[in-house]
């Protein structure tokens, strides 16, 4: 340490800056050793001052050996601060004061980024902090709770999908469907714990509602905007989406309802989701992008051609009144994988019209009960049909209806989708509430 000869001018000064930093004080501990005794010497007009900062005595600190036992003999004194994985035992930890054995526990301590910190106001202080194993949530630990905590209200009724009157459908949990990977659960109805933060655009985290868990226990999730704060951001108007666009700028073939037509070429709503995947987003640096899933794709189900044609959304919906989660392998867009066309750059897509079926809306009804009800038109990735003037694409409008709308409407939202791995880890805390969402740990 420098050493300085100060003025007789400065020396009050300086027993004062000296009695403040003696008394108050945070101590930061980055992987250091965990007993010490830090004593400095500054050199003054008349001799030497000797402080300590700010007169802690000792600092020890203990790891948990094996998750779950918080008894004293499953701990093992340590030196480094672990870089990750732990959290403070709230209960085991305490600080006493030099003259007096009793006991502290109101000293906030804290753990974080491999980092811990105790706020103190008394000199003389020794702190023992003990950590435990922080266990994160797992996709089967959200798909264990989330049913346990919130039973299903009611039994969807699909045959009702289009009817104009009378046929509310207040169905409301998480519920179960065929994909093409197995058993997919998803929500649907008012649900408000099916609410996530992954990712950042600028300072701000991008919030998105879980729309299902695929088959292979991937997560499937819709973009509900950003928030500079712990507040999750509103759930309607135009904060929900990234912008307006087309479908495609062209509509003079049936081939334009394509996410991807003449096999290479992207449509207009792909290139403004994957700029914005890429450029505005974070998602494409690797701590968040290795948490994408690229093989559980997106469908586009409809046929590239130019004859005049209903795709298999518009017969599903207005026909059969079946909505479905599979999807031709030919129309599932994917970027890697065993199944679907491997035709993405990037793993971002939008919402098929089944899913926006399956979450509550409906062809012949408006519905605004409903967590995918924003206020606001925004596109789905599902063709509608070309049996008129132009081909159309679903869209799910302001009101809770399902409709189509001609692929050159540029009035329409856009809502990213994407699909989270099956390995995904969540901070233990959060409960899928917008006051508490889920967490992905990065």
């Amino acid at each position: 340490m420098k050493l300085e000869k100060l003025s007789k001018g400065y020396f009050k000064k300086f027993i004062i800056i000296l009695v403040v930093v003696s008394i108050f004080g945070v101590i930061f501990i980055n992987k250091s050793k965990a007993k010490y005794r830090v004593t400095q010497s500054i050199q003054v007009v008349s001799g030497e001052v000797n402080y300590k900062v700010p007169d802690l005595n000792v600092l020890a600190m203990y790891k948990q050996k094996t998750e779950g036992n918080t008894d004293d003999n499953n701990y093992e004194s340590i030196t480094d601060v672990p870089t990750s994985g732990y959290k403070v035992n709230a209960a085991k930890s305490y600080c006493t004061i030099v003259g007096n054995d009793n006991q502290l526990k109101d000293i906030p301590m804290e753990y974080k980024d491999g980092r811990v910190s105790i706020s103190i106001n008394k000199k003389g202080t020794k702190c023992y902090v003990y950590l435990d194993i922080d266990v994160q949530k797992t996709v089967t630990d959200l798909l264990t709770e989330i049913p346990k905590n919130h039973p299903n209200q009611g039994t969807p009724n699909f045959a009702n999908m289009s009817c104009s009157s009378g046929c509310d459908d207040t169905t409301l949990g998480l519920f179960e469907a065929q994909d093409d990977f197995g058993t997919s659960y998803y929500f649907r109805g008012s649900v408000d714990y099916n609410w996530i933060k992954f990712g950042k655009v600028g300072n701000a985290d991008i919030w998105w509602r879980i729309i299902r868990f695929n088959g292979n226990n991937t997560i499937r999730l819709i973009y509900a905007g950003t928030s500079t704060t712990s507040d999750a951001p509103a759930q309607t108007g135009a904060s929900t989406q990234i912008g307006t666009s087309t479908f495609n700028s062209s509509r003079d073939y049936a081939k334009y309802v394509k996410y991807m037509y003449d096999t290479t070429k992207n449509s207009t709503i792909k290139q403004n989701l994957d700029t914005w995947f890429v450029n505005t987003s974070n998602l494409n640096v690797e701590t968040q992008f290795q948490h994408i899933d690229t093989e559980t794709g997106f469908c586009n189900d409809g046929i590239e051609t130019t004859s005049q044609m209903q795709f298999p959304p518009y017969n599903r919906l207005y026909t059969t009144k079946v909505p479905s989660l599979k999807c031709d392998q030919s129309n599932l867009f994917t970027k890697t994988g065993s199944k679907g066309n491997n035709r993405l750059a990037y793993p971002v897509g939008l919402i098929t019209v089944d899913e926006v079926s399956f979450a509550g809306g409906a062809t012949g009804k408006n519905n605004q009960n409903f967590y995918l009800c924003t206020n606001r038109n925004y596109w789905t990735m599902s063709p509608g049909s070309s049996t008129g003037a132009f081909p159309d694409v679903f869209v799910l409008l302001s009101y809770g209806l399902i409709h189509v709308v001609n692929v050159d409407d540029a009035t329409n939202g856009i809502r990213p989708v994407i699909n989270l791995k099956a390995d995904t880890q969540f901070k233990p805390d959060g409960d899928g509430t917008k006051t508490n969402p889920y967490e992905v740990v990065v």
